[in-house]
């Protein structure tokens, strides 16, 4: 059985701990609402539109989605406010400093516990 979350404000100011770190083979589904950058070949999603401008904001969740998804993603959506649904998996499951996720590759640029592994990235209503 997979848990959804929505991450509320109070979520996002709490450090991006959007589920416990979870099992590769078994994560959990998560649905974030934020404002998004693209950086590196990866996202940064934050909690206001103000942090986005900002370089180096903390705090901020990372994450990635297929190759395709993320070019479309970039050419569409950066600096928009969006809502990302995918899974959220340890920063400790990375191997050598990354975890490659349909094509991409999250870094992690955030810091954070967890990445957010993205199924859909689409503008927020």
């Amino acid at each position: 059985m997979k848990a959804i979350l929505t991450l509320t404000a109070g979520a996002f100011l709490a450090g991006f701990a959007p589920a416990p770190a979870a099992d590769v083979d078994s994560p959990a589904t998560t649905t974030a609402v934020g404002w998004v950058r693209f950086t590196d070949g990866e996202f940064q999603l934050y909690d206001r539109e103000v942090e986005v401008l900002r370089p180096f904001a903390r705090p901020c969740l990372s994450g990635v989605a297929s190759r395709d998804l993320m070019r479309q993603a970039v050419q569409d959506l950066d600096g928009q406010k969006v809502t990302i649904t995918g899974a959220t998996v340890g920063w400790d499951q990375a191997e050598h400093h990354r975890i490659e996720f349909r094509g991409s590759n999250v870094r992690n640029a955030c810091g954070g516990e967890t990445v957010l592994l993205a199924d859909s990235i689409r503008p927020a209503n």
